[in-house]
């Protein structure tokens, strides 16, 4: 269960007031994003949503870094590429993120790549270290971008400036990333904290119910019809992986 934190290794969550914070903690990784921490990612997700006290979500890290993108070094003797398509534990991460009916808020410091950024882009708002640094590395290993990451990432920047950033493999700093639309607002390291109480206090008295219905209807606006074009992403991204 959500507090239970014995049911978690990879994320710290903590609650204050309506708001609660879902922190990666497995900084010797760059918080790596192993099958185990996208699913208590899901699972944190999934308990929070129905929780109707909790107002907005934050997805942060307990360190210096947010992410470091999918840990493409994790390996199973046990498990078949069929088990890997069934889990499908990035996309159904992502899909939790987005079914949250809460405000979500991402803060990045350090690395956000990746897996990383797709995380980002599912939020509702994203902030950022002026320092940090975001992209997507996905074309230099030869795989294509899952988890429903290109279809987020055209809502969060435009097509023109996705295909720029995803295409190139770039790491972009956060001031280049706030001018592209991707982030809402940068911060330096030491304001970190004031930025995120502004944002939180932009809706905290707002009417909670009004904005998970207006949340709701602009996702599907935005990726309902995605969901469905991007059936066969994972089905790429395995094929590749094993190439």
């Amino acid at each position: 269960k959500l507090f239970e934190m014995s049911a978690y290794k990879n994320i710290l969550i903590a609650k204050k007031a309506e708001t609660c914070h879902i922190s990666l903690n497995n900084p010797k990784k760059l918080n790596a994003l192993s099958s185990t921490t996208l699913k208590e990612i899901s699972l944190a997700c999934d308990e929070i949503a129905l929780n109707k006290k909790i107002k907005i979500v934050v997805i942060s890290s307990t360190s210096k870094n947010f992410s470091a993108g999918a840990d493409l070094r994790e390996t199973s003797k046990t498990k078949t590429t069929e088990d890997y398509w069934h889990e499908n534990s990035g996309r159904n991460c992502i899909n939790s993120i987005l079914n949250l009916p809460q405000i979500s808020i991402c803060l990045i410091e350090g690395y956000c790549l990746g897996g990383g950024a797709v995380i980002a882009s599912a939020c509702d708002f994203r902030l950022a270290e002026k320092n940090s640094l975001i992209g997507y590395p996905e074309i230099e290993l030869g795989m294509n971008l899952s988890w429903l990451g290109l279809p987020l990432a055209i809502s969060c920047l435009g097509l023109s400036e996705a295909k720029h950033v995803i295409l190139s493999g770039e790491k972009f700093n956060a001031p280049d990333m706030r001018k592209k639309g991707f982030l809402n607002e940068t911060f330096d390291l030491d304001e970190k904290n004031k930025c995120l109480r502004k944002w939180i206090n932009k809706f905290k008295k707002l009417p909670g119910l009004q904005l998970k219905m207006i949340k709701k209807s602009a996702n599907e606006l935005a990726v309902g019809q995605a969901k469905s074009t991007m059936h066969m992403e994972f089905d790429q991204f395995l094929l590749s992986r094993n190439n």
